[in-house]
């Protein structure tokens, strides 16, 4: 038996995991010999990347149809996993909402509070109390470069994802102690569904950042679980983070505006 299926095994529950980062995880989960939970919102995709995974790497895969938006539909997921032991944990789903916030819907972004924050601390807290009670086990928070700088036109999601930041660097050394890993991955813009869906009113090119490749973030993901706290794929990106902490907040606000008044086309 592998270290990492030792570790880890025998489920891996991955919110968010048919498309994008997500599904690139699955797969390299699957090749080390963890069977998969797959949660997601269309049961079509999930039959069809499950099969896939099945065919490819002999596992068993487990999908949950389930929107995490609805508060039943969690519920749901943590009923349908009780008989399994889930020994990696990686909430991946997420909401992304941009623009002037104002002109943005309060239900949009209490939908996205409920999806990337609520859901992933209520999985966090079920699965996590189940691997320290065990004594094994790892969970991987995807939060985001946002998360780490002010974020003009992101404002919901910059907090929403300094939030996991933050939970889950707490979590490492809490749950340390209880022989459970938990690693924070911060992608930079990465070519996904979510990035492609966000191109609407944006000029992606004006980023200062390039593009992932899903599949290079999830790597790096996997192969960092459990030996660092905190995975920012990208040396520019890792520098862009480390700028933004040490300049006056001042500055990293003005410079955080700037750079979005260009992506974003506001014209000022």
């Amino acid at each position: 038996m592998s270290d990492f299926k030792k570790k880890y095994g025998s489920y891996a529950l991955i919110t968010g995991g048919t498309s994008g980062i997500g599904e690139e995880i699955a797969k390299i989960v699957a090749s080390k010999g963890l069977n998969i939970v797959l949660v997601a919102r269309r049961q079509n995709l999930l039959d069809e990347k499950s099969a896939e995974l099945i065919k490819k790497y002999g596992i068993e895969v487990k999908t949950i149809s389930a929107d995490l938006t609805l508060k039943e539909d969690l519920e749901k997921v943590l009923k349908e996993t009780a008989s399994l032991e889930i020994g990696l944990l990686i909430p991946n789903a997420a909401i992304e909402n941009h623009g002037f916030m104002m002109d943005i819907s309060l239900e949009k972004e209490l939908a996205a509070i409920q999806m990337d924050i609520t859901s992933v601390f209520v999985m966090t807290h079920h699965y996590g109390k189940k691997m320290a009670d065990r004594g094994r086990g790892g969970i991987l928070l995807v939060s985001s470069m946002i998360g780490h700088m002010p974020n003009p036109y992101f404002a919901n999601y910059a907090a929403i994802k300094a939030y996991i930041a933050n939970l889950g660097f707490s979590l490492n050394y809490e749950l340390n102690k209880k022989g459970v890993d938990v690693t924070v991955l911060s992608p930079g813009p990465t070519d996904t569904p979510m990035l492609q869906g966000a191109g609407d009113g944006m000029d992606i090119s004006k980023m200062p950042m390039a593009i992932q490749k899903p599949d290079y973030v999830a790597q790096l993901a996997i192969h960092g679980l459990g030996k660092k706290a905190h995975i920012i794929p990208g040396f520019k990106n890792t520098m862009m983070v480390k700028m933004s902490k040490i300049m006056p907040l001042s500055k990293a606000i003005n410079s955080g505006g700037q750079m979005m008044d260009k992506v974003m086309n506001t014209g000022k």
